[in-house]
């Protein structure tokens, strides 16, 4: 929008120089991307300001819209147009209605059309002062009616258009759609077939505009025009911006009504319109003007609350303050206590929200007056839940003994999935497709880690490297028995080839059964779960060197060798060790949160004991059994020798254990110690049947 200040100053007195006043502008919301002097017809020179409007600020596409932000950021007198009540004493006796019939067939498309009719006029070149400001503004002078439409487009942002009346024919304007295929000839050359959707100003026979965008050529005013039809309406912003879009025509019309123009002015333009032909063309305006308005604009009103103006900008207004501020601009706080109400007038269709009005009074108040205040922020702890802490611990010591974590893709080979499916469900299962597959190759969800590790495996030992030591966490998916669909959390892992060089392990020996099962251990020690074994049976295992894995004495998995013909279809070279555990059961059987206990206070009294039992008696039901026995004074017991043979009769061997006493309240004495540790010889005894050694 160009805005010759002499001009601009016509409807507010100011005196600051330009740049002082673009920077106003700027900070205001109305961004001027250039001051300029601009040469006119005379040689004379004039300042000439660009602003770059947004599409919100439509308002502003017209120098009643400038004035009126400058008046308001300077704290100005803004002068106005009231042409009406001048408009009633010009007219002629003649009736507008007896040369004039207006039909709108479309008021959705377009909510108001007013039509006048100004007769006898002489066209002729425009004054000097109506060529400069058009000049000034980048228009090209016509004739002095067409330029006073574009004047006033100017002045208001109101588009007008006037018809040569004799053109019409019957003397009639109809607001309707293009009939398909309808020729339309716009005043800037050519011939358009127009279509349906487009929504156009009509004789009684014929298309004469293109409503909101361009009027035709076969109505257009010249030299020879006497009686004019000099139209001001409203239409939809979106018929005009597809209109002007589909057709390729951009005007200064098109380009206000796409951004929404002032319902209420209409007339107000029109009245300013008629009023300058009537002094610079001459003729007679015809009494009263046929305005078709069949739903006047309602009042709109908007809460406002000083509070939420206040909280939003950081700012102490207070209501007079704010009702200053907003009454500069044209708006007005109804009568009444907080909450307050607030009239939009119809040139401001961008306020709708009380957030709109908060930002009118941010611009006006200065947004370099707002108050800089640091952001208050309180950083909470994030919950993270049991399983993924247990999975993070459990990457992270399979991660410190050397092993390298994968990730594969949930989807494998139908074949795969159908071979390694007994991992977690029995050979009746069935295996999930995908509906639309990426490839053959990725087709079936996976029911197992171990394909994709696999695979892993050897494209690594392909390339070179071993022995290869990786591990994944990840999901697996299942279809049992009622076609229950059940996806589980899944800990996996696989070790191939021989040992790193190292001055701990022998030099040219295969990673085995007890590494991996080792490893497997040392992360479940880690969360605290015991992890039990029993027989194997799953069908890719190697039969006699695999185990089952129970978590509570439940089915959580496998540990074992791969099955020597699966190893020679994954071309791995060596024996090949893997495990899978259902995630989810370690995480169920986790032990509850360690509670703080404070150290005692009192020394330990220790005690060693050897014992004679049966072979088959595992180490751990002895230890067991002396916590029990010994409770709640014995605090640990550690086994330290394991003996057979030599003067150990055959099927015995001997155990010596380490047993530590200790009381929170007293310093233990003998004399409490030994009926504990008769209870545990004679605990063992009788339900072990182990003897001291002597």
């Amino acid at each position: 929008m160009r805005i010759q200040l002499d001009w601009l100053k016509q409807y507010v007195d100011f005196n600051i120089p330009a740049e002082a006043l673009g920077d106003i502008l700027s900070l205001g919301g109305l961004e001027v991307e250039c001051l300029e002097e601009v040469a006119l017809p005379d040689g004379s020179k004039t300042q000439v300001m660009e602003l770059n409007v947004t599409p919100n600020r439509g308002y502003c596409l017209s120098y009643l819209g400038v004035a009126r932000e400058v008046a308001a950021f300077l704290e100005k007198e803004f002068t106005g147009l009231s042409p009406e009540a001048e408009l009633e004493k010009a007219w002629g006796p003649g009736p507008v209605e007896q040369k004039l019939a207006v039909e709108n067939q479309e008021p959705g498309l377009c909510p108001r059309y007013a039509g006048m009719v100004i007769e006898n006029v002489t066209p002729g070149p425009s004054p000097k002062w109506l060529a400069d400001r058009l000049v000034a503004a980048g228009l090209r002078p016509i004739n002095n009616i067409v330029d006073i439409t574009n004047f006033v487009l100017l002045e208001t942002g109101q588009p007008l258009h006037a018809f040569d009346r004799d053109l019409l024919a019957g003397g009639r304007i109809v607001v309707r759609r293009a009939r398909p295929g309808e020729a339309f000839p716009p005043l800037d050359g050519g011939e358009l077939k127009l279509g349906d959707d487009a929504l156009v100003i009509a004789d009684a026979e014929k298309p004469v505009a293109l409503a909101g965008i361009m009027g035709g050529a076969n109505s257009q005013v010249t030299g020879t025009t006497r009686h004019i039809v000099l139209e001001s309406a409203c239409f939809d912003p979106v018929t005009v911006r597809k209109g002007s879009k589909k057709y390729n025509i951009r005007t200064d019309s098109s380009y206000r009504f796409e951004r929404g123009t002032d319902i209420d002015g209409v007339l107000r333009a029109q009245a300013r319109a008629a009023l300058l032909i009537r002094e610079l063309a001459g003729g007679e305006i015809l009494k009263g003007r046929i305005d078709i308005y069949p739903q006047p604009r309602a009042a709109r009103l908007i809460t406002l609350r000083v509070g939420r103006v206040n909280q939003i900008l950081g700012s102490r207004l207070t209501a007079w303050e704010i009702a200053g501020y907003l009454g500069r601009l044209g708006l007005s706080l109804a009568p009444g206590d907080e909450p307050y109400k607030v009239s939009i007038p119809g040139f401001r269709p961008d306020l709708t929200r009380e957030i709109d009005l908060i930002e009118e009074i941010a611009r006006l108040h200065g947004f370099d007056r707002v108050e800089v205040t640091p952001p208050h922020a309180e950083t909470l702890p994030v919950p993270v839940a049991p399983h993924q802490v247990s999975a993070r611990k459990a990457r992270d010591l399979l991660a410190r003994q050397g092993y390298a974590e994968a990730i594969n893709y949930s989807f494998i080979d139908s074949g795969l999935a159908e071979a390694f499916k007994t991992a977690f469900t029995g050979p009746d299962a069935e295996t999930i497709s995908l509906s639309n597959p990426l490839s053959n190759e990725w087709r079936t969800m996976r029911t197992s880690l171990m394909p994709g590790l696999l695979k892993t495996a050897q494209r690594n030992i392909s390339k070179g490297q071993k022995p290869v030591k990786v591990f994944e966490l990840g999901a697996v998916f299942l279809r049992e028995a009622e076609q229950k669909v059940d996806e589980k959390s899944v800990f996996g892992g696989l070790v191939v080839g021989k040992y790193e060089n190292s001055v701990w392990k022998a030099t040219g020996k295969n990673y085995d059964f007890y590494d991996l099962k080792g490893a497997l251990e040392t992360v479940t020690a880690g969360l605290g779960v015991p992890l039990q074994t029993g027989p194997a049976g799953r069908p890719f295992l190697h039969p006699d060197r695999s185990v089952n894995l129970l978590v509570g004495g439940r089915d959580a998995g496998y540990l074992g060798e791969l099955a020597p013909d699966v190893a020679r279809q994954w071309d791995l070279g060596e024996p090949c060790f893997i495990f899978e555990v259902d995630f989810g059961r370690l995480v169920e059987a986790l032990p509850p949160p360690p509670r703080f206990k404070p150290i005692p206070k009192f020394p330990e009294t220790y005690r060693d004991i050897s014992v004679l039992v049966d072979k088959a008696v595992p180490a751990g039901n002895v230890t067991d059994l002396i916590l029990e026995a010994g409770g709640p004074l014995i605090q640990r017991v550690d086994l330290y020798d394991h003996f057979e043979g030599g003067k150990i009769g055959p099927g015995q061997k001997s155990l010596t254990f380490s047993l530590v006493f200790q009381s929170a309240e007293k310093t233990l004495s003998d004399e409490e110690v030994n009926p504990v540790f008769m209870a545990i010889v004679g605990a063992l005894s009788d339900k072990l049947g182990a003897g001291l050694r002597e």
